[in-house]
């Protein structure tokens, strides 16, 4: 009998091995697509980013009596007011900070591309990937910070040093841009003492606990310099807390440090809205496309593991040139269409799969998702962002040696099998070959399969000792 402890621990066991083993199932394509912003500033090729108004408000609890000796007591009595004063101030610099996050992802050219998970419960990550040539999300040429404050103290602006509606347009028109993006940002910072229940030995007891928490909200206006208009309005908001109690390891991270990361939340959320970025999409193929295409599965499946869109799709095409009507493998070459971004071949193969079998859930929702997309690189191209058509090579040549049928000799590496000169034992030996190669089959009879190796030579290899792999 197994003890309660151990008991607990073989079910945690189990419950891991059920979790790492998975179904089969087939080879996803993860990668990064660029999306269009919710707004398109249509004209806009130069912008410039100013620096925000701020306003901020700090609230601190006085840290436990016990925390304190009686020194420390008169320390902070005489302490706490000057330092009431310096937390007035004390995130100032919030709105260049955000001036500057901005800027810094603007001129990002592969916004949004990062790592991807892999591996047992995503627990691995790998490079990710983008197919669409030309794709960028630096669309924007931006002034820089140093640029607009020069503007300001010429035009005598400079009083408050941030840009305001009514001078938003003075001051872009001498910069030269097309449009000047401005706004306010509010920074709140708490830093609190609170109690917290604890267990020991069935005892409960309580131990202070002090909680750090920083929230950043702002808006921006986007003016059309030509104008005066405000042509986009965006607000954006984070909140980071953190915790330390009695007992924790380690240290809170400043105030500033909390503002900082809120900061950054903050700036990718406004940019997200004005400027395109590459966000990750899962494409899903349909691998069932007949077992007489097993070989042809394999192999893409690897491909699209490694990358390797060319190989996968030239399998694909094989399947399409022994078997036209094969919706699946129609499917999958507009999947790896649409990846590289030929969106209107893409849309294509989707119809035609679609036509051959209109009660398939995945083809339908991918021509809601390509006519989307379809939709929103109109919108892209009237930035400046156009893609570069992807050819796939699928040569006769190509089509022909993928299409072989071929045999796989059996045994390791190690052993060497005859192949003969004529479909007789007793005939020449050509050549000896090693277990688990595939050798391309040229004719077949009950006893012999005539075989055309890698380097031209042809013979006859025991049927016995190879099978024909599909």
């Amino acid at each position: 009998m197994l003890s309660q402890t151990n008991r607990w621990y073989f079910l945690c066991f189990l419950f891991v091995c059920l979790l790492a083993i998975k179904p089969a199932t087939g080879q996803d394509l993860q990668c990064f697509v660029l999306t269009p912003p919710d707004q398109i500033l249509a004209g806009v090729k130069q912008i410039a980013i100013a620096d925000f108004s701020v306003t901020s408000s700090y609230a601190e609890d006085d840290a436990p009596s016990g925390k304190k000796n009686t020194f420390d007591k008169i320390l902070g009595a005489v302490e706490k007011s000057a330092a009431a004063e310096r937390n007035k101030t004390r995130f100032n610099d919030a709105g260049r900070k955000l001036s500057d996050l901005m800027t810094g992802a603007l001129i990002k050219s592969d916004r949004g591309v990062g790592n991807v998970s892999s591996g047992f419960l995503g627990l691995g990550s790998k490079e990710g990937k983008s197919f669409q040539s030309g794709a960028f999300t630096n669309i924007f040429r931006v002034v820089e910070r140093s640029q607009i404050q020069q503007v300001m103290n010429e035009l005598q602006l400079s009083q408050t040093g941030v840009v305001d509606e009514a001078s938003a347009a003075q001051v872009g028109r001498v910069l030269g841009v097309d449009a000047i993006v401005m706004g306010n940002v509010n920074v709140s910072f708490q830093d609190r003492w609170l109690k917290e229940e604890r267990e020991k030995d069935k005892k409960k007891y309580q131990v202070d606990c002090e909680k750090r928490q920083a929230n950043v909200s702002a808006s921006i206006r986007i003016i059309k310099v030509e104008t005066g208009e405000v042509i986009g309005t965006k607000d954006g908001q984070e909140k980071q807390e953190k915790k330390k109690c009695e007992g924790d390891y380690g240290d809170l991270p400043l105030p500033e440090a909390l503002v900082d990361q809120c900061l950054e939340k903050v700036a990718d959320e406004l940019v997200d809205y004005f400027a395109p970025e590459f966000a990750l999409q899962k494409l899903k193929f349909e691998y069932d496309m007949g077992n007489d295409y097993k070989r042809h599965t394999d192999i893409a499946k690897q491909a699209i593991k490694d990358y390797d869109l060319s190989t996968a799709y030239l399998q694909f095409a094989a399947i399409v040139e022994q078997d036209p009507y094969n919706h699946a493998a129609n499917f999958n070459a507009g999947v790896l269409h649409e990846a590289v971004g030929n969106f209107k071949k893409a849309q294509e193969k989707y119809n035609f799969a679609f036509s051959l079998k209109s009660d398939e859930g995945k083809y339908r929702d991918a021509q809601k998702r390509i006519a989307k997309q379809t939709t929103f690189w109109d919108q892209l191209n009237t930035l400046g962002i156009v893609l570069q058509e992807h050819e796939f090579s699928a040569t006769q040549a190509e089509l022909k040696s993928a299409t072989v049928t071929k045999v796989v000799t059996k045994g390791s590496g190690s052993i060497r099998l005859e192949i003969k000169a004529e479909p007789n034992a007793a005939s020449a030996t050509v050549v000896k070959v090693p277990g688990g190669i595939e050798l391309e089959l040229l004719e077949s009879s009950k006893d012999w399969f005539k075989v055309k190796l890698p380097d031209g030579k042809q013979g006859y290899l025991a049927a016995s000792q190879a099978q024909i792999r599909k």
